[in-house]
């Protein structure tokens, strides 16, 4: 096998992957540290492609439009969930995982046919600027330049999310949310407060990766749907509620993805749900989880 073609799939993987974890850390944070089941949050990433998509429509006669309609559509999204966490979300913290699948699926019913009212069903495509244009070529090999910008917002979300988790007032106080709401509440710090600035920031990073994935080909009806499994086998793998898990996990189905393609294209997703499964059987809170989020 030519080593030129592993790297190339290498880095398709790893490109892949940093789309995914861009999905799936929000999808991770919001259960870890608010033990919600958000069935929506592919849905919510695909409203941010179109979203972005229309950014890009409006801006389109200025040639930074493109890298501002992924930051317009990012903030948008971000508005979007606070709304959804204040009117919804919030009414179900008690509640049953069950419950909570059940209110986030009727949001995806509720969300494709809003898409279908606003945008239409034909597929949209958002044209990449000059910058972006062509390859880059690693050890003589052509890559797609626009996925380099994929792979770097995704370890600078990565590094981002670590950093305000690990070294930030609030993000200790969201870290000791996720242990015991009570001992923070008795300090006096609104519980409700804290959860909507986490689900608010889940749903900016789904828009953000929503507008980073637009540009990577046409935007279209059921793009959540093919990607939401994906996500959650990542958070599965990695184990809920842990960021580095969610990151390790995107990249081992990224990669496991692009080689399927290359070795064994029928069974590229079926590589990943075995993969899945004897994680789980193996450790049902995943590889860096913890058994209480089992």
């Amino acid at each position: 096998m030519d080593t030129s073609l592993l790297l190339s799939q290498f880095l398709s993987g790893l490109s892949r992957g940093m789309v995914l974890f861009l999905i799936a850390s929000g999808l991770s944070l919001i259960f870890g540290v608010m033990n919600i089941l958000n069935f929506a949050h592919a849905s919510l990433w695909l409203v941010g492609a179109y979203f972005c998509y229309s950014f890009w429509v409006l801006l389109q006669g200025y040639g930074f439009g493109m890298w501002v309609s992924i930051g317009l559509a990012a903030l948008t999204l971000a508005a979007i969930g606070w709304v959804i966490e204040v009117v919804l979300i919030r009414r179900v913290y008690d509640r049953e995982l069950p419950e909570q699948l059940l209110l986030t699926y009727a949001m995806v019913l509720i969300i494709g046919d809003l898409i279908k009212l606003t945008w239409g069903v034909e597929d949209r495509i958002i044209a990449r600027p000059p910058l972006v244009e062509g390859p880059v070529f690693f050890f003589g090999i052509p890559f797609d330049s626009y996925f380099i910008f994929v792979i770097l917002v995704g370890f600078a979300v990565a590094i981002g999310l670590w950093w305000f988790l690990q070294k930030t007032k609030y993000g200790h106080i969201v870290r000791a949310a996720v242990f015991s709401r009570e001992m923070v509440s008795a300090l006096g710090i609104p519980i409700p407060r804290i959860y909507t600035g986490v689900f608010v920031l889940g749903i900016f990073i789904a828009g953000l990766a929503g507008g980073v994935q637009a540009p990577v080909g046409s935007i279209t009806l059921g793009m959540d749907m093919a990607i939401v499994v994906q996500a959650f086998c990542v958070v599965v793998i990695g184990g809920f509620g842990s960021l580095l898990g969610t990151l390790v996990g995107s990249i081992i189905v990224g990669e496991i993805y692009a080689f399927s393609i290359l070795f064994w294209p029928q069974g590229a997703l079926v590589l990943i749900f075995v993969v899945t499964a004897v994680v789980l059987i193996i450790r049902p809170w995943g590889l860096f989880g913890t058994p209480m989020r089992a």
